[in-house]
């Protein structure tokens, strides 16, 4: 059972990183099948699978960042849970509505504002807590 804090980041990490292999092997199976390898032509599948990945690889690792600060600061672990919650569901979301489509989609927002909050959370809490902690 994972029940401190450095298991849960742990846990964060190894999920956003398999999102991410996911993400990218999407990427790469779509240029397969198109026979693009740079850039995205006129494929929209393929824009919509670079774009996942690419916005995924532009947010996350500043959330996981976030989040090993957190633990390195003696954060709560629900403080963990919830920055790391938001960040996690926010990048599933936000990749399944750029699946659905190219445009604005819902998922794709309810992403967007996960992702800003689960950043909002670590970036105060790391705030907070540096300012804290004491040894």
């Amino acid at each position: 059972m994972i029940d401190n804090p450095l298991q849960m980041v742990g846990l964060y990490i190894a999920i956003n990183l398999l999102l991410n292999l996911a993400l990218a092997y999407r990427v790469s199976a779509t240029r397969q099948k198109t026979n693009v390898m740079t850039g995205t032509g006129d494929h929209e599948p393929l824009y919509k699978s670079t774009r996942a990945h690419i916005v995924n690889s532009e947010y996350t690792p500043i959330g996981l960042i976030g989040l090993i600060g957190l633990f390195i600061l003696s954060a709560s672990i629900w403080i963990i849970h919830a920055a790391g919650i938001a960040l996690t569901m926010g990048r599933v979301l936000h990749a399944i509505g750029l699946y659905i489509s190219a445009d604005s989609t819902r998922p794709r927002l309810w992403g967007t504002l996960l992702t800003w909050l689960g950043q909002l959370i670590t970036g105060i809490g790391c705030l907070y807590f540096s300012l804290t902690y004491t040894i």
